[in-house]
């Protein structure tokens, strides 16, 4: 609820504080006194377009300030905290100045913020319904969303919400998948062939250091056998020779060790002696062996020679080792795999589509209907308040336009037309109704919401909601303000004495040569105010027994009160 505005240097107001009430609080005044000037600070407040003519001529800036009180929990006290903004009580203060410069600041709760934020926290808080401020009324979302609250379809709306966010889901997963598919064709077709290759030359891990030492023993081969055939015989000798090492290290030793028996230190001579001898003949059976292994096919040679060309065409495609061409392939696998599924994948998706799509048609249809009846009683229930509002030929009606495929809110368009005669045809609301009407009009559609038990706006402010209206239709119009103000706190800028004397709070803007004040009246001071109302004057007996009957006093003939609004200065 918004328990208090203030207003400073803002046009013709020097200074002004409103407190208000729950209920209907209503704000006379003469024309010119500067109630549009209140109009405008809450506008401000609302993000509105901040103008240098708007501060009051000789002051630096004027300032807006609204004071509001709101349960603890309030959404609109979370999105405040989440900016920044200090609350205590649940209290929240707004602020915005304009410079006489151009300049404007916005501050919530303390703290500056962007306009557009302190727009977006008091847009749950307010709604100003004047021939400028309809933006509600005529945009489609706004209209849409209104006959969804006024049919109580938020359990639809929900359970569309979540199959259409589903079907868009899968819809985008498809798409991707066989984008994807397609892309990656040539992919997979390189990575099958990179590892058929692989596979075929089966390389091992260190192959690459091992295969030049190979080729270089068989490129050698015949020289290698030949002198290792040199070495063996030097070693054992053939079966003839006494000249192998072998031989002499046998006879050394059988010579030490006949020695010995002369000179004990020859005794540890002769076990060396006999230990070269064993060692020489391991080494020429590790010659022999050797010697044995070396293969002397030429096409040894060549085999070991393609091995190394396939095996460096590996390393300059898939790595700089055998060991990285390896985990390259593995690497490779895996992805083939993931690329071979896409078709499996595909094939799901198209499934889960499918289902989503029918659980989507499912929830439209059921939307779609409900949206049907809420139309029918909305368009009923408008017009009939229409009528009590003096708009009695006027017709209202929702139309509801089948999309060509399901959108985010539904699968049909939702539009309010207006036709202030039956001789008009329906038009939408931007074409076919006035600002007055619309201001009624949005009366009418807040009526029908409040009865209908939806959550709106805090605070609903009314301006030129009377316009064109007197007579029965202007004491209509009051009491349907005062029967909204039961449900809602509504603020109404009023010419009406039949609309002001309905208010819980009376505020009166009074304005001299120089400036505008604002303050509230009761009593006497009241009476003289609807009588002025009424009859243009203070001083008319007549208009102040009528004053007297409209706010349900005894009326009796006297001389005017002596109390009265101008009492403010």
């Amino acid at each position: 609820m918004l328990i208090e505005l203030a207003v400073s240097q803002l046009g013709v107001i020097e200074q002004a504080q409103l407190e208000l009430a729950p209920g209907l609080n209503v704000i006379t005044g003469e024309t010119g006194a500067g109630k549009t000037m209140l109009l405008n600070a809450l506008r401000l407040l609302l993000g509105g377009r901040a103008e240098p003519a708007l501060v009051r001529p000789g002051a630096e800036q004027a300032l807006a300030q609204a004071v509001f009180e709101l349960p603890e929990g309030h959404p609109a006290l979370d999105k405040a905290s989440q900016a920044g903004a200090m609350h205590s009580d649940g209290q929240l203060v707004a602020l915005r100045s304009i410079s006489s410069k151009g300049r404007t600041r916005a501050h919530l709760g303390g703290t500056a913020v962007p306009a557009g934020t302190l727009a977006q926290v008091l847009g749950d808080l307010v709604a100003v319904h004047g021939q400028s401020d309809q933006l509600r009324l005529r945009g489609p979302a706004q209209q849409r969303d209104m006959l969804d609250q006024a049919g109580g379809l938020g359990g639809q709306v929900a359970a569309y919400q979540v199959a259409y966010d589903r079907w868009r889901e899968l819809t985008g997963q498809l798409a991707q998948a066989s984008q994807a598919l397609r892309a990656n064709q040539g992919e997979a077709e390189a990575l099958a062939g990179a590892l058929a290759q692989i596979e075929r030359v089966d390389p091992k891990a260190g192959e690459e250091d091992e295969l030049p030492a190979r080729i270089e023993r068989l490129a050698n081969a015949e020289e290698l056998h030949q002198g290792l055939g040199v070495v063996h015989f030097a070693l054992v000798g053939g079966e003839a020779s006494q000249l192998s090492a072998a031989v002499a290290l046998e006879a050394a030793r059988r010579q030490l060790e006949a020695l010995s028996r002369y000179h004990q230190a020859l005794a540890p001579l002769a076990e060396r002696a006999g230990e070269l001898a064993y060692l020489t003949s391991d080494l020429a059976a590790d010659v022999a062996g050797m010697r044995l292994d070396i293969d002397l096919d030429p096409a040894a040679l060549e085999a070991a020679q393609t091995r190394r060309s396939q095996i460096t065409t590996l390393l300059r495609q898939h790595g700089s080792t055998v060991a990285e061409v390896l985990n390259w392939a593995n690497g490779a696998r895996q992805r083939l795999d993931q690329l071979e599924a896409s078709p499996a994948r595909i094939e799901a998706l198209e499934r889960d589509l499918a289902q989503a799509k029918a659980g989507l048609d499912q929830a439209g249809e059921a939307m779609s209907q409900a949206r049907k009846a809420a139309a029918a009683q909305l368009t009923k229930a408008v017009t009939g308040e229409l009528s009590d509002l003096g708009m009695g030929t006027a017709r209202f009606e929702v139309k509801l336009k089948a999309l060509e495929t399901p959108g985010p809110n539904g699968c049909e368009s939702v539009e309010f037309v207006f036709s202030p005669h039956p001789q008009i045809p329906p038009r939408p609301l931007a074409k076919g109704a006035s600002g007055g009407e619309l201001s009624r009009l949005m009366l009418a559609l807040e009526l029908v919401l409040a009865q209908s038990g939806v959550e709106a706006q805090t605070t609903l402010v009314f301006d030129e909601v009377d316009q064109g209206v007197a007579g029965r239709a202007a004491a209509q119009v009051g009491a349907r303000l005062a029967r909204l103000g039961q449900r809602r706190q509504v603020v109404v800028v009023t010419h009406l004495a039949q609309v002001a004397a309905q208010g819980q709070v009376h505020l009166v803007v009074v304005k001299d040569e120089a400036r505008a004040g604002i303050g509230q009246v009761e009593g006497d001071a009241r009476t003289t105010e609807i009588a002025r109302m009424l009859a243009g004057r203070q001083d008319s007996a007549s208009a102040l027994a009528h004053a007297k009957e409209l706010l349900g006093l005894p009326s009796q003939r006297s001389r005017p009160p002596e109390a009265s609004p101008e009492a403010l200065f």
